[in-house]
């Protein structure tokens, strides 16, 4: 039991998070901020950083294990698996977040989202063989994330500094606790047992990373600081969902992170 707990946390989040995580855009608009911790902090409300020092040795760390454990795991999927399996193993995970989101939409009062999120389940889950195939989107009933970090942020609760956790990465304590809360409502934790679990979150995060390999390179290459970078596009990127702003494509902005109900954090 011990060992499979060991594995989940070591592997869970990392690339699901280090996966949602990148588009050069952000990265250059948020480098184009400052170069400075002082100048990002200032260029977005409440990205107050106290913990930099911390922050900045986890965030070393979290790029250490992508480099040398995530990122060689994902080239090595992308060489075996075809770009349009690994589009269909996103969308089945995808598909599972539905308790999360649905829930989230009905505490923030969004009852529209939340029959969107409903249908899309219902269709994508029959018609879709599971979540494999995104039927969805393509009938009109496009994907967007509800997380209760968001719906806390909805109710008025402030974020708090700014915190990178080994691992999960991005966050602040708001988020931490949306994390713990929509961990209860993920369909394969509340239906799989323990090694089902670490399973499918070790699958998960190695496709996830995949399909951004090209993206992430070229957000480190686009930074003069990483770490503000992925700061600056985290704050941004929250703010925009707890403000309603629309979120249906990965990889819009969600730089390292992430859209903790597609929990999805590294860095």
């Amino acid at each position: 039991m011990a060992t499979w707990l060991a594995i989940v946390a070591c592997f869970a989040a990392p690339a699901t998070a280090l996966a949602q995580a990148t588009s050069a855009d952000a990265v250059a608009t948020a480098a184009a901020a400052g170069s400075t911790s002082e100048t990002a902090s200032d260029a977005i409300p409440g990205s107050n950083d106290p913990w930099e020092p911390f922050n900045r040795s986890m965030f070393d760390f979290n790029e250490g294990l992508d480099r040398w454990v995530i990122k060689p795991a994902a080239v090595g999927w992308d060489t075996v698996l075809p770009r349009p399996a690994q589009v269909s193993v996103d969308n089945f995970f995808d598909n599972l977040k539905f308790p999360a989101r649905f829930v989230n939409d009905l505490l923030q009062g969004e009852i529209d989202p939340a029959a969107v999120t409903l249908c899309r389940f219902v269709v994508n889950t029959t018609a879709g063989l599971g979540g494999f195939i995104d039927w969805g989107t393509d009938m009109g009933l496009p994907k967007h994330s509800a997380d209760f970090g968001q719906t806390l942020g909805r109710w008025g609760v402030p974020p708090g500094p700014y915190i990178v956790w080994p691992v999960f990465g991005s966050s602040n304590p708001r988020d931490t606790v949306g994390i713990a809360a929509d961990s209860y409502l993920d369909i394969s934790a509340l239906f799989g047992d323990i090694a089902t679990l670490a399973a499918a979150r070790v699958v998960q995060t190695v496709n996830t990373r995949s399909l951004l390999l090209d993206e992430v390179d070229t957000a480190r290459e686009a930074s003069l600081d990483f770490y503000i970078a992925v700061r600056t596009a985290y704050f941004e990127r929250r703010q925009r969902l707890i403000q309603g702003s629309s979120d249906t494509e990965r990889g819009n902005d969600d730089l390292y992170f992430p859209d903790y109900s597609d929990q999805e954090v590294l860095p």
